[in-house]
């Protein structure tokens, strides 16, 4: 039990598990909240050299880490590389559920437009007026944080997009009743 104690207050282990915390936190929120908005602050590039001068700075804090704790297996850089690869293993999947669940969502939209063009005989102008006419609270966002995009055809036709990961354009069009990529 001493022997216990004394392994979980060494201040090495310790300062890699506060290392670990804090750079998992701040390199997931990196990720995940500029790979979804680039496009509207930065170009990708911009996202990408951003990426790599945090890894440089997290590279060389824990090279510097390693050699102040004498660490020859570089423990500090293991747990930054490790933490990467378990982001990028997860974002996938997370990206793949986010565009799908934003596709949803904007099938409650689909479905409104359509009741909208029931009751109407045309398709309304905007999203602002299916709501107002229909009185409902309308979903304006896409779980990646874009807006849904609406633009009507005539009184036959419409199309329904939001901008998704890495800047590719997801429309819906009612003519042909699936959505399509194009980047």
């Amino acid at each position: 039990m001493k022997k216990l104690i004394q392994t979980i207050l060494n201040p090495n282990l310790t300062a890699m598990i506060l290392y670990g915390l804090v750079s998992f936190i701040f390199l997931t929120a990196y990720v995940w909240r500029f790979s979804f908005v680039w496009e509207f602050l930065f170009s990708v590039t911009h996202y990408i050299i951003g990426l790599l001068a945090i890894l440089a700075f997290g590279l060389n804090f824990t090279y510097k880490m390693d050699k102040k704790h004498g660490a020859k297996l570089k423990r500090y850089v293991w747990i930054s590389i490790a933490q990467l690869i378990i982001i990028w293993m997860v974002s996938n999947p997370i990206r793949t559920w986010q565009i799908e669940s934003s596709k949803n969502k904007a099938g409650l939209i689909i479905e409104s437009l359509e009741t909208y063009r029931l009751q109407n005989d045309c398709y309304p102008a905007s999203l602002a007026e299916l709501d107002n006419k229909l009185n409902l609270d309308l979903p304006k966002r896409t779980n990646i944080g874009t807006k849904y995009l609406y633009i009507q055809y005539g009184d036959e036709n419409y199309s329904l997009a939001f901008t998704s990961y890495y800047g590719y354009m997801a429309s819906y069009c009612n003519e042909h009743g699936k959505w399509g990529f194009t980047d």
